[in-house]
């Protein structure tokens, strides 16, 4: 089985710091001082460099993670080996809560896309943290349920949806994240294994929109110049 990478603790994340940034988190947000603090005391940062494991699938879920910086995968691998990204991560975005859920095994694999910061949580802890502020149970379970319609929105659209389509929808859904607006930072690999087609595919589509104005696609990064065009292949399924 693989090991996640070497831990590296930041000193940069205060106990002030890590409150700050769960009154951020749509999970905690409402809560009340006395449950956003009892969390914070518990959160432990850790570092993880570019490329590192976070955890891997199989791995005992023993921990409830939150992104304080960086970017991070979430992948699963087929049947035929080939990678498939499920999620993508962002600061203030919750991951591997598996064990916060009651699941005794991580059933998707993490890794840092970029240099990255996570608030780590034991699984008993915070299932201890459930117990006894309800609060924070009934925010839980109506993340739950997003969960559950954003995995089904997910398995529907692989299904249903042209990988042209499904390709203009996941950078649109990106730049809701980027800091410029219009910039992605991740490579041609990594967009084709989110969007469950292969890198010769998303090369393709890429290259085609850089020639029509719609992109400037590199290797590591794509640039969206006509956000209604890319806009209006999103809308069309059967690309």
């Amino acid at each position: 089985m693989a090991k996640p990478a070497t831990i590296h603790t930041p000193p940069s994340w205060t106990l002030e710091a890590r409150r700050s940034l769960l009154r951020e988190v749509p999970l905690f947000a409402g809560l009340s001082e006395e449950t956003v603090a009892s969390v914070a005391q518990r959160l432990m940062p850790r570092r993880y460099l570019r490329g590192e494991m976070i955890f891997a699938r199989g791995m005992p879920a023993d921990a409830f993670n939150l992104l304080a910086e960086g970017k991070v995968k979430i992948v699963r691998e087929t049947e035929e080996g080939r990678q498939v990204i499920l999620r993508l991560i962002e600061p203030k975005q919750m991951f591997g809560v598996s064990g916060g859920w009651g699941e005794m095994l991580y059933p998707a694999s993490a890794y840092a896309l970029e240099d990255s910061v996570v608030l780590r949580l034991a699984a008993w802890e915070f299932n201890r943290l459930l117990s006894t502020h309800p609060d924070l149970a009934m925010s839980v379970i109506r993340d739950l349920g997003r969960r559950l319609r954003q995995a089904e929105e997910r398995i529907l659209e692989l299904q249903t949806v042209g990988v042209e389509c499904r390709l203009a929808r996941a950078l649109l859904r990106m730049l809701e994240d980027s800091p410029d607006g219009v910039t992605i930072n991740l490579s041609r690999q990594d967009l084709a294994d989110l969007t469950g087609t292969t890198l010769s595919t998303t090369s393709r589509i890429l290259s085609s929109w850089h020639r029509r104005g719609i992109v400037l696609a590199g290797r590591e990064r794509v640039r969206v110049v006509d956000l209604d065009e890319l806009e209006g292949i999103a809308l069309r399924p059967s690309q």
